[in-house]
C-alpha cells in the first residue's frame, strides 16, 4: 500500500447522513405501501396489492429498533387509515348538523387526522407485540396474524371502527370470502395478514427455500379457496316481493319546502308502483321521514322506513314499520351505533357551550338488531348506516331467526369511495350469515345482494327511482352465525400464550 496515497475516511457525521438518507427513502416507501393498502381495502380491491403492502409491514416488524421498526410501522398504519378514510373530508361543511362554518373545516380535518393517528397507534401496538414471537417461523407469523384479526373484531365492537382488511375480499374473491361464514371478518383479516407474511418470507429466503415457500403457500391458498367455496353453498328458500325507493334528496336541503314536496311526490309514486307490481312492503333509506312525519294516507302497502322518533325524552334515528293504511308505526328498531360528528360528539355537554348543541342530539338505542313481530310476515336483521361494519350484530340477529338482512343508509354527501366500501361490507355480511341483503340508500348504493355475496341488482346512483325485487328468505345457519367471534378470539389468545417468549434480539431480514 502506498503510504503517500490519500485514504478516504468516512467520519461518523457522513455515515449518519448516509443512514439518514436510506431511512428517509425507506420511510417514503413504507408510506406509499400503507396508502396502497388503504386504497386496496377501500376502493381498488386488489388482493395481491394488499398482500404486497402487508409484506412491507412484516419487514418493519423484523426490526426491533424504534427508528427502523416502530416509526415505519406507525407510518404504514397512519397512511393506510388516511387513504381508506379520505371520504371523511366530504363531511365539510358541517352546518347541516349545527357546526358553525368557522369550525367546520378544522373539525373535519382534525377528525381525519385522528383516524390516521388511531391507525398509527394500533399498528404500533401490533409491532410491540411482535417482539414476543419468532416471526421467522410459521407459528410466530400465525400468532401475529390471529392477533390482528382479534384486534379488528374487538375494535368493531366499539364506536369508531369502520373498515378492516376483510372488506377487500368479498367484491373480488368470493370463494376466499366464503371463509367468513366459518369465522367472520376476523378470520378473513388474519388470512390477509398471513398471506403478507408468506410473501415476506418468500422474498427473504434463499432461492432453494423460496421455491418451497412458494409451492407450500400456493397450496394453502388453494385449499382455503376450496373451504371458502363450500361455505357459500346453501338451498334457495321462498321469496317475497319487496319494493325499494331511492329518493335522492340532498341532505343539506332535506328540510327545505321544495325537498319535502319532492319527497312526498316520489314516495307516493313509489308506493303506487310497488303495489301494482305485487309488493306488500316498501323499504325507505335511513332518515327519509322527518320527526312526526308519517306516510301518505290510504297507502296500499306497508312501509319499512328510516325516520326519527322520540323515546325516553331523547331523539333517535330508527327503522319504523307502518302497516298498510296506517300513519302510526307499529314497530321500531332504533339505531345503536351513531356516527361521530354527524350524530354525536364526545363530551357533548361541554361542547354545547361552544355553539355545538345541534350536534350529538341523537341517542343510541339497544344493541339488538332483529326486527320482528306483527305486522311483519318475516324476520330481518337490520344495519342502519354505520352498523354495517358490525358483523356480530347481524350474525346474532340471524341466530335468533332473521330470514333476510336490511341495510339502510344516507350516504349523501359522501363520495363514491364510501359507497364502494358500504357495498363491500354489505356483501361480506351476506356471506357470513348466508342471507340475502337489501341495501337502500338515499343517493346510492341501493342494491340486492344474494347469500353468496353477489350483487344481483342495483339502482343507478344519484337517480330518483324505485323498484321491486324478489327476495328469498332463508333459515339455514352458518358456523359464524352459531358461534360468532369466540372461536377466533379464544384461538388467538391461547396461541399468543403458548408461543410467546420474553423479548429478544432478532437479526433483521434481508430487505424486500
Amino acid at each position: 500500500m502506498d503510504v503517500n496515497q490519500p485514504t478516504m475516511v468516512k467520519t461518523p457525521a457522513r455515515w449518519w447522513r448516509a443512514d439518514q438518507g436510506r431511512l428517509w427513502i425507506n420511510l417514503v416507501l413504507i408510506i406509499v405501501s400503507g396508502a396502497l393498502a388503504g386504497f386496496s381495502a377501500g376502493s381498488l380491491g386488489i388482493l395481491p396489492l394488499l398482500w404486497l403492502a402487508l409484506a412491507t409491514l412484516w419487514q418493519c416488524l423484523s426490526h426491533r429498533s424504534v427508528v427502523q421498526g416502530l416509526m415505519p410501522a406507525a407510518a404504514w398504519g397512519g397512511a393506510a387509515l388516511l387513504s381508506s378514510h379520505i371520504w371523511l373530508l366530504w363531511l365539510h361543511p358541517l352546518d347541516w348538523v349545527g357546526v358553525p362554518n368557522a369550525l367546520s373545516w378544522p373539525l373535519t380535518l382534525l377528525l381525519w387526522l385522528l383516524v390516521g393517528a388511531g391507525g398509527s397507534l394500533t399498528v404500533s401496538i401490533w409491532w410491540w407485540l411482535a417482539r414476543f414471537y419468532p416471526l421467522q417461523q410459521f407459528h410466530g407469523g400465525l400468532t401475529m396474524a390471529l392477533l390482528w384479526g382479534c384486534g379488528e373484531v374487538l375494535l368493531a365492537r366499539g364506536p369508531l371502527f369502520w373498515l378492516g382488511l376483510s372488506a377487500v375480499v368479498a367484491p373480488h374473491d368470493r370463494a376466499l370470502a366464503g371463509l367468513g361464514s366459518f369465522g367472520g371478518p376476523g378470520l378473513l383479516a388474519a388470512v390477509q395478514v398471513l398471506a403478507g407474511w408468506w410473501i415476506w418470507r418468500c422474498c427473504c429466503s434463499t432461492s432453494h427455500r423460496r421455491r418451497r415457500w412458494l409451492a407450500g403457500g400456493t397450496g394453502v391458498i388453494l385449499v382455503l379457496h376450496g373451504i371458502g367455496f363450500v361455505g357459500l353453498a346453501g338451498t334457495q328458500g321462498p321469496t317475497i316481493p319487496m319494493g325499494v325507493l331511492q329518493p335522492v334528496i340532498p341532505t343539506r336541503q332535506k328540510f327545505t319546502r321544495a325537498a319535502m314536496v319532492a319527497l312526498e311526490q316520489r314516495l307516493e309514486l313509489a308506493m303506487a308502483t310497488s303495489a301494482q307490481q305485487g309488493a306488500s312492503w316498501l323499504l325507505l333509506p335511513e332518515g327519509t321521514l322527518a320527526l312526526d312525519q308519517g306516510p301518505p294516507g290510504g297507502a296500499a302497502l306497508g312501509l319499512v322506513a328510516g325516520g326519527f322518533r322520540r323515546q325516553q325524552q331523547g331523539l333517535r334515528s330508527s327503522l319504523l314499520v307502518y302497516p298498510a293504511g296506517s300513519s302510526t308505526p307499529a314497530l321500531a328498531l332504533d339505531k345503536h351505533r351513531l356516527v361521530l360528528l354527524g350524530e354525536w360528539l364526545p363530551w357533548g355537554g361541554l361542547l354545547e357551550n361552544f355553539g355545538l348543541s345541534a350536534v350529538g342530539g341523537l341517542q343510541p338505542g339497544p344493541g339488538d338488531r332483529l326486527l320482528a313481530g306483527e305486522p311483519l310476515p318475516w324476520r330481518a336483521g337490520v344495519a342502519i348506516c354505520y352498523e354495517i361494519a358490525q358483523s356480530h350484530g347481524l350474525a346474532h340477529a340471524t341466530h335468533r331467526g332473521a330470514q333476510l338482512l336490511l341495510a339502510v343508509a344516507n350516504l349523501d354527501p359522501y363520495p363514491r369511495i364510501l359507497h364502494q366500501q358500504f357495498l363491500a361490507l354489505a356483501q361480506q355480511r351476506a356471506i357470513e350469515t348466508s342471507r340475502w341483503l337489501v341495501a337502500a340508500s338515499n343517493t346510492g348504493p341501493t342494491a340486492l345482494i344474494n347469500s353468496r355475496g353477489q350483487i344481483t341488482a342495483q339502482l343507478e346512483p344519484a337517480v330518483a327511482t324505485s323498484t321491486v325485487w324478489q327476495v328469498p328468505l332463508r333459515t339455514e345457519l352458518t358456523l359464524y352465525s352459531r358461534l360468532g367471534d369466540w372461536p377466533l378470539l379464544m384461538s388467538g389468545f391461547l396461541l399468543a400464550l403458548i408461543c410467546g417468549h420474553p423479548p429478544m434480539h432478532q437479526p433483521p431480514s434481508t430487505p424486500i
